[in-house]
């Protein structure tokens, strides 16, 4: 068993024993049926709180844009007793783990303000995700060892196997209908200023039909479900 191998098997194993369920964007027969109810339930949603219900239920729903291949997700996640990511997504990549630290705003919320001169700084519900992904990053950087141990004996750990401080952020808000093309200048530069991914719910919906277009494409399964079965 070569090293990815030995990682997939690994990361299975220890992730799924702390609540994380694995999830395959290139399971080609659940998008079509998955697609038209996130967007019902996107048009209809006036929060982000039916979307948290609806991505724990489908959790391939949000982790499509992550590429092809499996990921392992939980939501909910608390990190000590302050903070709790509304979903952590974990992947495989040659022979490292990925995490992805996810926070779920309004879809009716407004990306940026729109007062005159200050249309390029974030708005309360834009602000509040970003700020949110650095002070989870802050805790995994003060306390690295407690949230990757693994809970055994008396030395109790989160069992979040190689997270750290430098770990993804993407914060999901509004609808694409609603940003100016200002707006995407600015989530731009705000993107790589705070290096947290900013996206509409709409993406997503893009996201799984590309990835739905690549795994009809595709010959082989991907390494993990070849692997794990």
């Amino acid at each position: 068993m070569d090293a990815h191998e030995t990682l997939i098997r690994a990361t299975h194993q220890q992730l799924t024993s702390v609540g994380f369920v694995r999830v395959c964007s290139d399971d080609h027969e659940a998008t079509p049926h998955l697609l038209p109810q996130y967007e019902a339930c996107l048009a209809a949603a006036e929060d982000e709180k039916p979307l948290q219900e609806f991505f724990t239920k489908n959790p391939s729903m949000l982790t499509q844009q992550l590429g092809g291949s499996c990921r392992w997700v939980r939501p909910q996640v608390p990190l000590g007793d302050a903070y709790v990511p509304d979903f952590l997504v974990a992947r495989t990549n040659s022979v490292a783990l990925h995490w992805t630290m996810i926070e779920l705003e309004s879809p009716t919320a407004p990306l940026f303000l729109k007062s005159k001169g200050k249309q390029n700084r974030p708005a309360e519900k834009l602000r509040e995700g970003l700020d949110q992904v650095a002070e989870w990053r802050r805790w995994l950087a003060a306390n690295t060892d407690y949230a990757q141990r693994r809970r055994q004996g008396n030395k109790e750990g989160l069992g979040l196997v190689e997270i750290n401080g430098y770990a993804r952020g993407l914060v999901v808000i509004g609808r694409r209908a609603d940003m100016s093309s200002d707006d995407r200048v600015n989530r731009q530069h705000l993107s790589l200023e705070r290096q947290t991914g900013i996206q509409t719910y709409d993406w997503l919906a893009d996201e799984a039909r590309r990835a739905h277009r690549n795994s009809l494409a595709a010959e082989e399964p991907c390494d993990e479900c070849a692997l794990l079965g």
